[in-house]
């Protein structure tokens, strides 16, 4: 497990070092340079926790039970929607596209401002409870709570570069999280078409990438 402790370390200080560092980084090489930077040394340090969360040598919390892994494909479906609305409609204060937007069609920010950190949480969220395993538990859950975090720590951010008109149109126009926006259009037929097309990558690619068919282990 050492080296699943080393890696997460990693992960971590390539997120805290670079958010404390963020206006310093960006006036020497620009906001697009910094996104794609950031971006790119994520996703190659969560590729290598990923390797050590399956590599690692882990004791069971509790016993698999298919139910609970059916539970997180289910749970897997709204995850990837909510990916899709991170891709394809602006989040003026999460991560995500932060031009274009309109308060007077939020979209999906009338449901939440963070729909990429919701998936995450809900992506984490189910893993837990669907693994039981001590390093799964710490990786998942962690990640469930880093992502929770996350929406303040992004909204703080984001704020802080907007004049005050702009802050309090948008904040007046969005919420954290309102299940009730669900039913004034957050949610649009390409988010719906974009997300089935993630959650059926993520399903099919699962057992390539991570080695385990989640299908075939609930019997499906």
């Amino acid at each position: 497990m050492v080296w699943f402790f080393i890696s997460l370390a990693v992960f971590l200080g390539a997120h805290i070092i670079p958010g404390l560092l963020r206006g310093k980084i960006v006036g020497l090489i620009g906001y697009r340079a910094y996104v794609v930077g950031f971006s790119l040394v994520s996703t190659i340090l969560f590729a290598w926790v990923i390797h050590e969360v399956i590599a690692a040598e882990s004791s069971w919390l509790w016993d698999f039970h298919p139910m609970r892994a059916k539970l997180l494909i289910i749970i897997m479906l709204p995850a990837s929607i909510l990916w899709a609305c991170a891709i394809l409609q602006p989040c003026p204060l999460s991560i995500g596209r932060r031009s274009g937007f309109d308060p007077e069609r939020p979209g999906i920010n009338l449901f939440c401002r963070h729909p990429l950190l919701l998936g995450v949480m809900l992506w984490g969220a189910g893993h837990v409870v669907a693994n039981g395993d001590l390093v799964a538990v710490i990786f998942f859950g962690g990640s469930a709570i880093f992502a929770l975090i996350g929406f303040w720590r992004m909204e703080k951010i984001r704020l802080r570069d907007m004049p005050a008109d702009r802050q309090y149109a948008i904040l007046q126009g969005t919420r954290r999280f309102s299940p009730p926006g669900l039913l004034k259009r957050a949610i649009g037929w390409r988010d719906l078409l974009l997300g089935c097309v993630i959650y059926a990558v993520l399903l099919g690619g699962h057992a390539h990438v991570i080695g385990v068919n989640p299908l075939e282990l609930v019997g499906w």
